[in-house]
């Protein structure tokens, strides 16, 4: 025994890097095609969809105009882009592609981080690892290690998928892919950082999806006030590369480079500081005895997911506030504007620029709270292969109640985040619109909940009937999002964007709300959920 202890000792903390990296390889394998593919897939049907959409430089020119207001630059990139439109085709690309391909960059590669990382430790797979002869620090360097083989990957697969654009020369394409690089090499090591901070996997995915958003709306704000926030988020630095303008410069990527160097340092540095299975943020102690209120399975699930609840509490109000700061400024859009391009902004509606602005604003906070709602969801999972679900199982509860009481979480997660979203967004808009704005707002957020509701069941239907293939609801997640923000762009059949339940709302307030259209996503929200739950009751459950 004094000899296997001293021989592990001897062990180099990174011992066995390589063996793990080639099992996350294999393990992810499945994960990363389908996230490479779908990105730069969609890179390169943008690349050439945009390009026909604005065909001269006269309708770019138009564009831009449309573009040129504090609210879209929250919602696009700097204006350094929007100067050269009618001579850079590539600068019209980058402008209205960056900042929400990055965005679902990062999402990649928290869900990438966390999986290897602190839901390892938490199903204890990890703990089968380290005994065999591994280092302390070697299945985090593993993970970074795909990271960033994984980041690389993408950003050449994005070179290439935008060396047809028009006038693009290699070191313009190339800089345009690295930002992609830097972007999953940056929202890594943020993620490594912070699986050593929390406990729970759900935690780890939790405080990076903070992260994500703060760098969204901090980037969204330096652009919409030509300010120096930007500096401060993940996403904008890739952005400030001015990648196929004049001002084009390699150097803001430098920034993304040394900042993710030092939270690497500071995740390797953290590793040996805790607990194995522990986070730096130790768990309160437990009561003697549980409190009425936990004597059920439901109960129990609602304790378990209250962190992910506060975040998306947190996270959806502060989406809101900053959406509500530049909804004032919308009808700046129409000043200066020909009158095809009124309709244009409109839709064809004679209703304020701020309608048009609101209802994509409104959209929007429903694809953030369903990020929160489908990672209640994928809780479901760990939670039953981890162990802890047979000893739920074994007690008194419905042969489906213990997997469906993360239904219900899932559904207050998504519900309260997109109706705080909406709370935020009018309080603060109608301090700008005036207070009869606010009820009109906050129709507008609720009138999108069916939507949401309809793919939370998809995802809990994903974990009734192919629970080893649950992590399609991402790419469910992704199907609504490239639709509901790129469809008009991407000029998909009408039967591709008729299956997102996003597009059968009604775009209020631009137009009246489709009572109908709400009660039949909620009816139809129920059925999937019911599907669910049946397939719950027929399938094993499979504990480790």
């Amino acid at each position: 025994m004094t000899t296997a202890v001293a021989e592990r000792d001897d062990l180099s903390t990174l011992a066995g890097t390589g063996k793990l990296l080639r099992f996350y390889l294999r393990r992810t394998r499945i994960f990363l095609i389908a996230w490479l593919g779908g990105l730069a897939g969609f890179s390169w049907l943008m690349s050439v969809s945009l390009p026909e959409l604005y065909p001269d430089a006269q309708s770019r020119i138009e564009a831009a105009v449309l573009l040129d207001s504090p609210a879209m630059r929250f919602m696009t990139g700097p204006v350094e882009y929007i100067d050269v439109y009618g001579d850079s085709v590539g600068a019209m690309f980058a402008h209205q592609m960056l900042m929400w391909s990055l965005a679902v960059t990062g999402v990649m590669f928290i869900l990438l981080v966390t999986r290897l990382t602190r839901a390892d430790e938490e199903t204890s797979r990890s703990e089968v690892v380290r005994s065999q002869p591994i280092g302390r620090r070697a299945d985090l360097a593993a993970a970074l290690w795909l990271s960033l083989i994984a980041a690389a990957v993408l950003g050449a697969l994005v070179t290439l998928t935008v060396t047809g654009i028009e006038g693009t020369e290699l070191g313009q394409a190339v800089l345009y892919g690295l930002t992609f690089t830097a972007t999953g090499i940056t929202f890594a090591a943020i993620t490594a950082v912070c699986a050593q901070i929390g406990s729970y996997g759900s935690t780890s995915n939790g405080l990076a999806f903070a992260v994500l958003g703060f760098s969204f709306l901090m980037a969204g704000a330096g652009y919409a006030q030509e300010s120096g926030l930007a500096w401060i988020s993940p996403i904008g630095w890739p952005e400030l590369t001015f990648v196929y303008t004049p001002e084009q410069r390699w150097w803001p990527l430098g920034v993304a480079v040394g900042v993710s160097a030092a939270l690497v340092w500071l995740a390797f540095a953290l590793v040996a500081k805790r607990d194995f299975g522990a986070g730096m943020l130790p768990a309160r102690p437990g009561r003697a005895t549980a409190k009425p209120g936990l004597r059920s399975a439901t109960a129990l699930t609602f304790r378990i997911t209250k962190g992910m609840l506060w975040t998306a509490v947190i996270s959806m109000l502060l989406l809101g506030l900053t959406y509500g700061s530049v909804l004032g400024s919308a009808d700046e859009f129409l000043e200066g504007m020909s009158e095809t391009q009124r309709e244009v902004l409109t839709r064809g509606s004679s209703a304020p620029a701020e309608d048009s602005f609101a209802v994509t604003v409104t959209q929007i906070q429903g694809f953030f709270a369903l990020i929160f709602a489908l990672l209640v969801i994928g809780r479901a999972r760990k939670e039953e292969t981890g162990g802890r679900g047979e000893l739920l199982a074994a007690s008194p509860v419905a042969r489906s109640g213990w997997p469906g009481s993360y239904y219900a979480a899932a559904m207050v997660n998504g519900t309260v985040g997109t109706l705080l979203g909406g709370l935020g967004l009018a309080l603060v808009g109608a301090s700008s619109l005036g207070w009869d704005a606010f009820g009109k707002l906050v129709l507008a957020q609720v009138n999108y909940l069916p939507a949401v509701w309809v793919v939370i069941a998809a995802a809990f239907a994903l974990l009734g009937w192919v629970p080893r293939f649950g992590a399609l609801r991402w790419l469910l997640w992704l199907y609504v999002f490239i639709v509901g923000y790129f469809g008009s762009l991407l000029d998909m059949p009408e039967w591709v964007g008729k299956i997102s339940p996003f597009e059968h709302v009604a775009e209020y307030p631009l137009e009246d709300v489709d009572w109908v259209a709400f009660a039949v996503l909620t009816v139809v929200a129920a059925v999937i959920a019911m599907l669910g739950f049946t397939g719950i009751r027929r399938r094993d459950l499979q504990f480790s």
